[in-house]
C-alpha cells in the first residue's frame, strides 16, 4: 500500500477545504494509506473526513518572543524530519500560501506535489517581483509536479518560471455533485417574488472579491427600478463595510445571509450566480452553479481542464457592462446551455492525480 501525505492549513469553511475533502473521499483508501497533516486541526469539515484517513497536526509557534518562537519551530522542524523524512511515496502541499505545509510536503517524500488554487500573478497586481518573492520563499522549483486548477494561472506562472512548464498540469477540483444535488433540496425560509435573484457566494474580502462593484450595481438597479435582488452568502473581513454601505445607501434589494456550510439551497433558489472578483483561480462555486443549472455572470474569464464560462455556462463581463448585463437578464429567464457529466470528469481527474502521485 502506497503512503500519501497531504498537508493543508485547516478544514474550516472555504472552497479549498471543501475540495480537499472531496479529493480524500475519492481516493482509494484500500490502495493508498493517506495521512492528512493540518497546521490546525479545526474546522466544520473535520467530521466529513472519510474513515481511514490518518490525521496529524504540525502547528508552528506564533510566540511574540522571537527567540522562543525560532527555538520552538526549529525543534519542530528537526523532529518532523527525524520521523518523516522521505517516509512517504508522495507528498502534496495543498495550501499554496502556507509555509509550514510546504515544508512538511517537501521533506516527506521524493515525489513532491504542489497545488496552486489561485492566480498569484493577478493577486499581486501583475507585479512579477512580488510573485517571485512569494514563490521563491515557498521553493517552487523543488516540487516534482505542480497542479493548477485553471489554465490562466498555469499560463501566467509558467511565463515567470519557464522551467516549471514541463512539470505543470491543469486539473480542477473533484466535485461531489450528488451531495450538492441532495443538499440543494433543503428548504430555506425565503419568499419568492417576480424579481430575479443574483447571488454571490464567497469570502467577503474587497481585495479579491470586490463586492463594492456589486453594491454599485444594486444601487443603480434600485434607482432605475429594475426588478432585481442581490443575495450575498458568506463572511469575511469586509462584511461590516459592505453592510454599512447597504444600510447607508438604503439598498433594500440587497440581503446578507452570512456564512453557510450548505449554500446550495440558495444557489438553487437564485436565477443567476454573480461574481465581481479582481482575480480567481477557478472558483468552486462555478461548478456548483453549473450542477444546479444556474447561469454565471463573472468578471473573470477562467477555464479549467474542461469548463469555460463564455457561451456555454454564462457570461464574462467587465466593470463597464456588468450593470447592463444584470438589467438585460432581469427581464428574461435563462438556464445554462450545457450539462457536465461530473461522474466521468471526476474519474478522469482522479486518474491523472493518481498518475502524478505514483510518478508515472
Amino acid at each position: 500500500m502506497k503512503k500519501i501525505l497531504i498537508a493543508s492549513y485547516n478544514l474550516d469553511f472555504g472552497g479549498i477545504e471543501a475540495s480537499l475533502v472531496n479529493l480524500l473521499k475519492n481516493m482509494d483508501l484500500n490502495k493508498y494509506k493517506v495521512t492528512l497533516v493540518l497546521e490546525r486541526i479545526e474546522g466544520a469539515f473535520l467530521k466529513d473526513l472519510p474513515n481511514g484517513v490518518i490525521l496529524k497536526e504540525y502547528k508552528v509557534s506564533t510566540s511574540k518572543n522571537i527567540i522562543i518562537r525560532k527555538f520552538i519551530n526549529l525543534f519542530k522542524r528537526i523532529k518532523w524530519i527525524l520521523f518523516n523524512y522521505k517516509k512517504y511515496n508522495a507528498s502534496i502541499c495543498y495550501a499554496t500560501y502556507s509555509g509550514p505545509c510546504g515544508f512538511v510536503a517537501r521533506t516527506s517524500s521524493k515525489n513532491r506535489i504542489l497545488y496552486i488554487h489561485s492566480n498569484y500573478y493577478q493577486a499581486y497586481d501583475k507585479d512579477i517581483n512580488k510573485v517571485k518573492d512569494f514563490f521563491d520563499t515557498r521553493k517552487l522549483e523543488k516540487y516534482n509536479h505542480i497542479i493548477f486548477v485553471s489554465n490562466e494561472s498555469k499560463k501566467d506562472l509558467c511565463r515567470i518560471y519557464p522551467r516549471i512548464e514541463n512539470k505543470s498540469v491543469t486539473i480542477n477540483n473533484i466535485i461531489d455533485y450528488e451531495r450538492i444535488l441532495k443538499l440543494s433540496e433543503k428548504k430555506i425560509d425565503i419568499k419568492r417574488t417576480t424579481k430575479k435573484i443574483f447571488l454571490f457566494v464567497g469570502r467577503l474580502d474587497e481585495s479579491s472579491k470586490r463586492l463594492t462593484l456589486l453594491l454599485d450595481v444594486a444601487k443603480r438597479c434600485k434607482e432605475e427600478k429594475i426588478k432585481a435582488l442581490f443575495w450575498i452568502v458568506g463572511s469575511g473581513p469586509d462584511e461590516k463595510m459592505y453592510k454599512d454601505i447597504a444600510k447607508n445607501e438604503k439598498l433594500d434589494n440587497v440581503m446578507f445571509f452570512g456564512s453557510k456550510k450548505n449554500p446550495y439551497p440558495y444557489i438553487k433558489a437564485c436565477d443567476y450566480l454573480i461574481l465581481t472578483s479582481r482575480y480567481e483561480g477557478f472558483p468552486v462555486v462555478y461548478n456548483e452553479a453549473i450542477i444546479l443549472e444556474k447561469p454565471i455572470i463573472t468578471t473573470i474569464d477562467v477555464s479549467d481542464d474542461y469548463v469555460s464560462i463564455p457561451n456555454r455556462f454564462g457570461y464574462v463581463v467587465n466593470e463597464e457592462n456588468i450593470f447592463d448585463k444584470v438589467k438585460e437578464l432581469s427581464i428574461v429567464k435563462e438556464k445554462t446551455k450545457e450539462k457536465v457529466d461530473y461522474e466521468s470528469l471526476n474519474k478522469k481527474r482522479m486518474e491523472l492525480i493518481e498518475n502524478i502521485m505514483e510518478n508515472r
